[in-house]
């Protein structure tokens, strides 16, 4: 390309949070599809969010005569700065009196890996990692604790740190999520630090909310959900189709959930909002303002007319799991135009131990065996197929995983072959955000600092 436009997006979370150059031929109309975004919260906002909390007790209230705590908090392949967030929480539970040395920090990643001494560090904050116990969640532990089945059939069985401690709080984030609506709320706890046999039932047998919606989906007549296809119109009112978001609620409630601290974030991965309180209240106020900060708007026009999709998967761009989560405006547009998935995956890790069925220590000598696989051919075909930019994917795995895509290492040789294919004047449509945005839909929301409440 002789001459050329740039457009700049954010990339890797939690490895540098760095600006990324798209370069893109000077006769494109290249459209950005940006989220609403909001302002990122100083510390005085963030303090303020603890102050007033949302269907239940101040922390240090709730908090108070209990011997020990576990905080439950979520892994890298979620973007929530849970470093910002602890030292409030760990100071309300300094006041209630709860014992430092009884404090426990869990990390709940489900059956995703264990992190490193270092991830850890970046999660909770080099201070926090020091003066408490930090650990990894371990699906197939086996002194993980029973409370029985619930009315669905599912077995409950949950990490036993969490189990024992006599307060109990989640701290994540809510990001949109095709099996629950948003993540956040109780899904720290299911499947978070839910057992293997938990983590199976919950995803095998229970319907899905949708991406991006707060309520229940309806039920059609043959008792199945509504699939979402991206329609603002679909699923906004309350629905009677039970769903992961009701079986994680149902866990949380019985072994005794106490407390939530979720934050919203900005296009840029700073705090935009947070919501502490009750798990079911407080997350439901989180989710309405998500929906509305992350809401995208996209113009019929271009929607007919798109030649190409863009989607950067930032800020779940950490590992090469996250990447679907990108692709959900697809739908959207009527020409099948080719998309984009910009993912550097910068771990390069694949595992769902769930889906592999394999522990963790046999996964990574699985891994190591494939390492030596050479990259497929990157040649640019028909648009069905994804063109995934990712520069850590391993090849071995992601033949396994996208048979039917193609892995390109660098967007300068990918735009190099679209460039030849796609008309001179060709119509983008770039998502900065895809991985956080949804399509914008018009309901109430609610702002990001809550005012204060009753309890």
């Amino acid at each position: 390309m002789n001459t050329s436009q740039i457009v700049i997006v954010p990339s890797r979370a939690w490895y540098g949070d760095i600006d990324r150059a798209l370069t893109f031929p000077a006769g494109w109309d290249v459209h950005i599809c940006a989220c609403q975004d909001a302002p990122a919260l100083g510390p005085a906002q963030i303090a303020a969010t603890f102050e007033n909390p949302i269907g239940a007790p101040r922390i240090r209230d709730a908090a108070k005569g209990r011997a020990s705590a576990a905080i439950i908090v979520d892994d890298l392949g979620r973007p929530t700065p849970a470093a910002e967030m602890l030292p409030f929480v760990l100071e309300e539970l300094a006041t209630a009196g709860v014992p430092k040395a009884e404090t426990a920090i869990v990390v709940g990643g489900g059956s995703h890996r264990p992190l490193t001494d270092e991830e850890i560090i970046k999660k909770v904050g080099a201070d926090v990692a020091t003066a408490y116990a930090t650990t990894s969640h371990d699906f197939m532990a086996g002194d993980l604790v029973g409370y029985g089945n619930l009315d669905d059939g599912t077995p409950v069985y949950i990490n036993r740190i969490v189990a024992e401690a006599e307060f109990k709080i989640c701290v994540g984030g809510i990001y949109p999520h095709g099996s629950a609506g948003f993540g956040g709320g109780a899904k720290l706890i299911v499947p978070g630090v839910a057992g293997f046999a938990t983590i199976f039932h919950f995803h095998s047998f229970s319907a899905r909310r949708g991406q991006g919606n707060i309520e229940r989906r309806k039920a059609t007549r043959g008792g199945s959900t509504l699939t979402q296809r991206g329609s603002a119109e679909e699923s906004l009112g309350p629905g009677d189709a039970r769903d992961h978001r009701d079986v994680s609620e149902d866990v949380a409630r019985r072994i005794g959930l106490d407390m939530v601290v979720n934050c919203v974030l900005t296009s840029r991965r700073r705090i935009a909002g947070v919501f502490v309180g009750d798990f079911v209240t407080a997350h439901r106020t989180g989710a309405h303002f998500a929906q509305r900060i992350y809401g995208t708007a996209i113009p019929q026009t271009l929607r007919q007319e798109a030649d190409l999709l863009v989607c950067n998967a930032y800020p779940l761009d950490a590992d090469p799991i996250q990447g679907p989560k990108a692709l959900w405006a697809r739908s959207c547009f009527q020409q099948n135009p080719y998309t984009v998935v910009l993912n550097p995956a910068s771990d390069g890790i694949f595992y769902h131990g769930l889906h592999q069925q394999l522990p963790w220590p046999q996964y990574l000598k699985r891994r190591a065996a494939a390492d030596a696989t050479a990259d497929p051919e990157a040649v640019v075909g028909n648009p069905e197929s994804l063109l995934i930019v990712s520069e850590h994917f391993q090849a071995a795995e992601f033949t396994t995983r996208h048979g039917d895509d193609i892995l390109f290492r660098s967007w300068e040789a990918l735009i190099e072959q679209l460039a030849a294919k796609l008309p001179a004047d060709a119509t983008v449509a770039v998502f900065p955000n895809a991985s956080l945005q949804i399509l914008a839909r018009a309901e109430p929301v609610a702002s990001g600092i809550p005012s204060k409440q009753a309890s």
